[in-house]
């Protein structure tokens, strides 16, 4: 499921519950005024022709009408001059007096709902669409390309892609326990103002209850590289050239920082940065006392055009489970997992099935050689492993987004 939350309030007196009965009055209205000159399909065409009105108005009127949302019809309510546009229309072709009367006071009481709760139509478009039962993922992406503009100018710097790739892997070692390799890169990194050091990855492993898993051992998929670089897994042969300077630091809470220096501004210092590692045996594929559910994420730390994460999963480890999308907000806790802490996003996880063949993507040239390279590093074969896949236009930040699914009861005797 793309995202879980709970039902807005329509109490009395709320911007819900005044909202949802005004735009009944309204589309029922319409549908009237319609329905009287247009008894066979409501086509736009149809209504062009009906009302002598340009397609666009039409095209409105149609929405506002059947729409089955009610805050998603609202979006389409014609201007006050539009609106009045089409009523002068119907009255010409004929529709009584008392119809055109109905949606006439029907607009005006929706304006003056829009007037009391909002102080602006962007206010009231961001109520609308934060509202609505179902919410649309280009809608959404407009409204965080405005937040990637302003953040790309406050933090100095924005990517192309963020990209993350996980594959969870069975444990070489440990009976019923896995490892992770990470994945992550940061593709057209540009720094819009000097002096910026930039945070390139994150990573902390945590249970249920958020403590901190100690003694993981790491290994970079290409060692030699690491070597000389602060022991950051750096992949040379998918990096721009050079590889940017970059440094390793861990926290006094476990988080595993990545950061590399500043450089110059523009598009003449983009760089791409990709790096690599596994974590061995980060935990149990059941269930246990203090982990029920599994969370496997990637941080948002950049303004970036697009997220790009990829998850390969080795087939039946965890057992027949459903994985859903979860975005959290960090801005209460570096890692979140509370449901307060929840962004409702429209995207989803996409199953793309087994292998690399099918992982080709606009978003990263030459992806499934990559993906093919991290296999050959783990000596896995990529036949063995599912893949899901998460693209979000403008992510928003600071959040983690993260895959989660239930971890099952072990089998008696396991």
């Amino acid at each position: 499921m793309a995202r879980t939350s709970a039902q807005p309030s329509t109490g009395a007196g709320t911007f819900e519950a005044e909202a949802v009965d005004a735009i009944a009055a309204v589309r029922d209205a319409f549908a009237r005024i319609i329905e009287l000159k247009c008894p066979g399909p409501k086509a736009v065409t149809g209504l062009c022709d009906a009302f002598g009105i340009h397609r666009k108005l039409a095209w409105q009127v149609s929405k506002v009408a059947y729409t089955e949302d009610p805050f998603a019809a609202a979006r389409h309510m014609p201007s006050d001059k539009s609106l009045s546009a089409w009523l002068e229309a119907a009255r010409a072709v004929g529709v009584p007096a008392s119809l055109i009367d109905a949606a006439r006071l029907a607009g005006e009481r929706f304006e003056q709902i829009a007037l009391a709760h909002a102080s602006s139509r962007v206010e009231l478009d961001m109520l609308l669409e934060s509202c609505g039962a179902s919410r649309d993922v280009d809608a959404d992406a407009k409204w965080r390309q405005q937040s990637f503009v302003g953040n790309s100018y406050t933090w100095g710097a924005h990517c192309r892609v963020l990209l993350a790739m996980s594959v969870l892997t069975p444990s070489e070692d440990r009976e019923r326990f896995f490892s992770i390799v990470q994945v992550r890169g940061l593709i057209g990194y540009r720094q819009t103002r000097p002096g910026v050091r930039w945070l390139v990855n994150q990573s902390v492993v945590l249970d249920d209850e958020a403590r901190q898993t100690t003694g993981l051992v790491r290994t970079a998929l290409d060692p030699r590289a690491a070597v000389g670089r602060d022991g950051v897994p750096v992949m040379p042969a998918f990096c721009s050239d050079p590889v940017p300077e970059l440094t390793r630091r861990v926290g006094a809470d476990g988080m595993v920082n990545d950061e590399f220096v500043s450089g110059p501004v523009g598009q003449t210092g983009e760089r791409t940065l990709i790096t690599g590692e596994m974590v061995h045996n980060i935990g149990a594929v059941h269930a246990t006392e203090h982990d029920k559910v599994a969370h496997f994420g990637t941080a948002v730390r950049i303004p970036a055009e697009m997220l790009h994460y990829d998850m390969f999963v080795r087939a039946g480890m965890f057992g027949d489970v459903e994985r859903e999308l979860r975005v959290f907000s960090d801005i209460a806790s570096p890692v979140a997992f509370d449901e307060a802490d929840a962004l409702p996003v429209p995207e989803g996880i996409a199953r793309l099935g087994r292998g690399v063949s099918l992982a080709q993507t606009p978003d990263v040239p030459g992806y499934a050689d990559l993906a093919a390279s991290v296999f050959g590093a783990i000596g896995r074969d990529p036949a063995d492993y599912e893949l899901y896949r998460i693209r979000m236009a403008y992510p928003p930040m600071p959040t983690t987004v993260m895959v989660r699914h239930d971890l099952l009861e072990p089998e008696p005797g396991a």
